[in-house]
C-alpha cells in the first residue's frame, strides 16, 4: 500500500518507515501538518498515518481538513494519549482508528490491514450518474457503459480522484500524457475534455476561466 506517514520526531518516523517498507508498503514521510496536506496535493494514499502533536497544523485540524477533501482515505491516528475525551475527539474529526503510543510496529502494520478492508472499493470512483471502474478501465453512466479513450479514461480518473478541486491544465497534461509528448499542446486537453463532456454530460467537467478543471462537488 502506498502510505503517507505524518510524524515529527524522527527516531520514531524512521522506525516506522523502515519496518512497513520492509512489509512491502510505499512510504512517504512529512514532518509537520502542512507539508502533508502539500504531499496530497500531488499523491493519492491508501492509508495515512498521523501523530497527534504536530508542528505548525496539529493533527486533529489536519485529520479534519483530509477528511473533507479525501472523504475515504482511511486515516490511522498515533498518540501518546488514552483518555476518553481524545479518543471521542478523534473519531469525531474522522479518524477511522488510532493506537497509542509506544506501539508494537506489527500491531500497527495490523491495524493498518484491518482499516483497509473496512473501507469500500476504491477502484470504483461514483459521482451522481457516472461509475468509473479503474480495474477494468470502464467508465458507466446510468449504469450502461460509456466508450472512451484511453486519455479520456485517465483525465475523468484525474478529476475525478480530486473531486472539488481546481486542477491545472499543466497538472493534468504532466499526470496523463506518458510517452505522448504532443499531449503537452493546451489545444489537445480540450479537444479530449470537449469529447468527454459529450460522452458524459457538460456539467461534469466544469471550465476554471485561466487555470483549468474540475468536477464539482
Amino acid at each position: 500500500m502506498k502510505i503517507l506517514l505524518v510524524e515529527d520526531n524522527k527516531i520514531i518516523g524512521n522506525n516506522i518507515k523502515k519496518y512497513l517498507e520492509l512489509e512491502h508498503h510505499d512510504i512517504m514521510r512529512a514532518e509537520n501538518g502542512l507539508y502533508a496536506s502539500e504531499i496530497m496535493k500531488h499523491h493519492n494514499f491508501d492509508v495515512i498515518i498521523l501523530d497527534i502533536m504536530l508542528p505548525g497544523m496539529d493533527g486533529i485540524t489536519l485529520c479534519k481538513l483530509i477528511r473533507k477533501d479525501y472523504p475515504t482515505t482511511p486515516i490511522l491516528m498515533t498518540t501518546a494519549k488514552g483518555e476518553l475525551d481524545d479518543k471521542l475527539e478523534w473519531f469525531a474529526c474522522g479518524a477511522d482508528d488510532y493506537i497509542v503510543k509506544p506501539f508494537d510496529l506489527k500491531e500497527l502494520d495490523a491495524r493498518i490491514t484491518a482499516i483497509v478492508k473496512r473501507i469500500p472499493n476504491k477502484n470504483i470512483l461514483e459521482h451522481k450518474t457516472i461509475r468509473l471502474d479503474k480495474d477494468q478501465k470502464k467508465i458507466f453512466k446510468n449504469n450502461k457503459e460509456i466508450k472512451t479513450t484511453l486519455k479520456e479514461f485517465q483525465i475523468l480518473e484525474y478529476l475525478l480522484e480530486r473531486k472539488g478541486r481546481s486542477i491545472s491544465r499543466t497538472e493534468i497534461i504532466e499526470e496523463i500524457r506518458g510517452n505522448d509528448q504532443m499531449f503537452e499542446e493546451d489545444a489537445k486537453l480540450d479537444v479530449y475534455i470537449s469529447t468527454l463532456r459529450k460522452k458524459i454530460g457538460k456539467t461534469f467537467i466544469e471550465t476554471i476561466k485561466g487555470f483549468g478543471y474540475q468536477v464539482p462537488n
